[in-house]
């Protein structure tokens, strides 16, 4: 049998070169690494117009915008005019401001009002948003239209008309201060020159009882690693949650106690002729002086008779002393009136006077205050029980509120704008996290006898987070960035403080820069607190 020879191997043929760098532009990796050098290249080509820029525009400023101290030129020497006096003065302020601070503090005051309203804002916004959300998936027909029309309403008008229909045409509008608005009765009045409502109030003896509040959270972390160890070890349920919070309870309440009872800084100068010894003996001079047998008959004097009678209280401006003794006096039904003062001296002339029956402060002030006086030892100095946190009611006095914490026009309009606006974008992102969870998980909720409350608090709500926060983190920015729109109705955020610098020094590239920096900063600050909540709440994958 002949055997055909065997045909030669084939060489191998060379791809063209178009199809092989077709190959390499198409692969994952050469486009990877060509897309961080068309990055870099991009960054460093904007950085590099952006100097150019600034250069040109510093140069058409001209050198004036950087003189120095020394009255040289140099960039250096750009906010060197923040050092100047402001000349100006802000209505609504956190901090003490005066027209012959520099533009610095003027520029922390806004900065601070623009914080004011972003943090308040975003927290209430959080309540309205949440519970609007939550109305809108309810069963009961009103409730829910209503909260349809607040949605709708909110989010199809512009946010700018929101603001000037609430500052000129709500609170504007309202009465005036001698009748103003108090919803249900309560310490809240509302007319034209804003919203006055109640604050707490510190005393001395605040610190103690906030070490207690310090040692209970200590004991909450540390009950709960406590308890979560015996459930591994028996198998048992331990309510470590409800446990740590009644143990938390018991020691504030017990903290609350404590710091009352070991500091006696607080007292009153009182005349040894008015019998009085201790604060209930108050009382019986009340009543002598006004004849009746008891503190209920006053309803029946007139207006005009109780503040002849009320008890004449000398104080100094803002002092914690005022607020604490004049919160006991309303518990006890006693009607005063209070006389303040800036310094010690005017009050302690004023109670030498025989204008104040009582002159409340701290033991020291009074001490040092009754050596000065004629007959020093026909003055008593008797202690008053002092609580930690003392609230601070707003009462009217004459033309004027005193007491508790005023939210003036232009920040009360601001806020509840943002609020309104704001809340319902954020109650369409609750009602579609909601929306996210199963029905099957509502079911069984259901099935296990867990009433509506317990079956959002515990099953649905926990589970829709995970879908809320992250939108949510766009509301937040949008809100504190938002907040410069006060500017239109005269609110003095930072860009209103920066817009009345710029006019003033003439100096807008730094201003504007110091703005920018100021917002991303404050943005950056919302967004790494939400984004840390995000990610604790985040569902865990194994």
């Amino acid at each position: 049998m002949t055997q055909s020879p065997a045909s030669p191997s084939a060489e191998p043929q060379t791809a063209p070169l178009w199809r092989t760098v077709l190959g390499y532009l198409f692969d994952v990796r050469v486009l990877g690494v060509l897309g961080q050098i068309g990055f870099i290249v991009v960054v460093v080509f904007g950085v590099k117009a952006i100097g150019v820029n600034f250069a040109e525009n510093a140069q058409k400023l001209g050198e004036s915008q950087f003189i120095c101290r020394d009255g040289t030129f140099s960039y250096r020497c750009a906010y060197d005019f923040m050092e100047s006096e402001s000349g100006f003065d802000i209505s609504d302020t956190m901090i003490d401001h005066t027209n012959t601070d520099p533009y610095w503090r003027s520029f922390a005051v806004g900065v601070l009002n623009t914080l004011k309203v972003g943090i308040f804002g975003v927290i209430l916004t959080v309540f309205v948003g949440t519970f609007a959300g939550i109305a809108r998936l309810s069963e009961n027909w009103l409730i829910s239209k209503l909260a349809l029309w607040y949605v709708e309403l909110m989010r199809n008008t512009p946010l700018l008309i929101q603001i000037f229909f609430i500052y000129f045409g709500v609170i504007l509008t309202a009465p005036n201060l001698d009748e103003a608005i108090q919803p249900l009765g309560l310490p809240f009045f509302l007319s034209q020159r804003g919203l006055n409502i109640p604050s707490i109030q510190f005393t001395s003896s605040a610190a103690i009882w906030l070490a207690f509040l310090v040692l209970g959270i200590i004991q909450f972390q540390v009950l709960g690693v406590i308890l979560s160890r015996r459930e591994e070890r028996t198998g048992q349920p331990s309510n470590r949650f409800s446990t740590g919070i009644i143990a938390f309870i018991i020691i504030a309440a017990l903290g609350w106690f404590v710091s009352g009872a070991v500091s006696e800084t607080q007292g009153l100068m009182v005349t040894k002729g008015s019998r009085i010894r201790e604060v209930n003996d108050i009382e019986n001079m009340m009543l002598q002086r006004t004849g009746l047998n008891h503190l209920d008959e006053l309803d029946s004097l007139t207006e005009d008779e109780i503040k002849d009678f009320a008890l004449q209280v000398c104080v100094l401006e803002d002092s914690a002393s005022e607020t604490n003794f004049t919160s006991q006096l309303r518990k006890m039904g006693i009607p005063y009136r209070v006389r303040r003062s800036d310094r010690p001296d005017q009050a302690t002339e004023r109670y030498a006077d025989e204008k104040c029956d009582v002159f409340a402060a701290t033991k020291s002030i009074l001490a040092a205050e009754r050596a000065t006086l004629e007959n020093a030892s026909g003055h008593l100095i008797i202690p008053i029980k002092e609580n930690p946190v003392v609230w601070s009611i707003p009462t009217r006095e004459g033309l004027n509120m005193v007491g508790g914490s005023r939210m003036k026009p232009e920040f009360t309009a601001l806020l509840l704008a943002l609020v309104l606006f704001y809340g319902g974008t954020l109650a369409e992102i609750v009602r579609a996290g909601i929306l996210s969870v199963s029905k099957g998980q509502s079911e069984a909720a259901r099935a296990l006898g867990l009433n509506e409350g317990q079956r959002l608090q515990l099953i649905v709500l926990p589970q829709a987070l995970r879908v809320i926060i992250p939108p949510g983190i766009g509301v937040a920015l949008s809100l504190a960035k938002d907040t410069s729109l006060g500017i239109a109705i005269g609110f003095p955020d930072m860009y209103a403080a920066s817009y009345t610098i710029m006019n003033q020094s003439g100096r807008v590239l730094q201003m504007f820069v110091m703005i920018m920096l100021v917002y991303m900063l404050i943005s950056l600050g919302f967004s790494v607190v939400l984004n840390w909540y995000n990610e604790k709440i985040k569902l865990v994958e194994r």
